[in-house]
């Protein structure tokens, strides 16, 4: 009892007015390997742009704060996620217990040629009201494309 095995070998025909055998290829540059460390900001003066909280860690150690661009609300092909913070904790420029940054606070981000700023309300020893104002951060922790519908 035999067996036959039969092999298909498909391969995609060239051209026939093609002349050369090259096969052009897509060169692309990646981003830099991973550190583990934050990237320095080297920002263009830019006008603000409308984003909402995702998350804030007013932490001692390394404060972050993680921005949606734009709104989950805004109907977009693609939203940017951005963790911001500071490279060293002397650049903090508030008390970060004193930021008031709830999940789903709308807000603004821009940058100058020193920072990425974020309109975020502080609130202050002594005052009722919270102020708004501009935080300016100098370290991005992490950047991601989110394709799709948010929620």
């Amino acid at each position: 009892m035999g067996m036959t095995v039969m092999v298909a070998y498909l391969a995609a025909p060239r051209p026939i007015l093609s002349q050369s055998q090259h096969n052009d290829q897509i060169e692309g540059s990646s981003l830099p390997a991973m550190t583990g460390e934050p990237l320095t900001l080297t920002p263009l003066d830019m006008r603000g742009i409308d984003c909402v909280v995702a998350q804030w860690q007013p932490t001692t150690t390394r404060p972050v704060l993680t921005l949606i661009c734009p709104p989950t609300q805004v109907f977009a092909p693609l939203h940017v996620l951005v963790k911001l913070a500071w490279m060293k904790t002397e650049d903090v420029p508030v008390n970060p217990e004193r930021i008031l940054a709830p999940v789903g606070t709308p807000t603004k981000i821009r940058t100058n040629k020193a920072a990425a700023e974020v309109m975020l309300q502080v609130g202050e020893k002594g005052e009722h009201k919270p102020r708004s104002t501009w935080i300016g951060f100098n370290a991005v922790m992490d950047v991601a494309l989110l394709g799709g519908r948010l929620k």
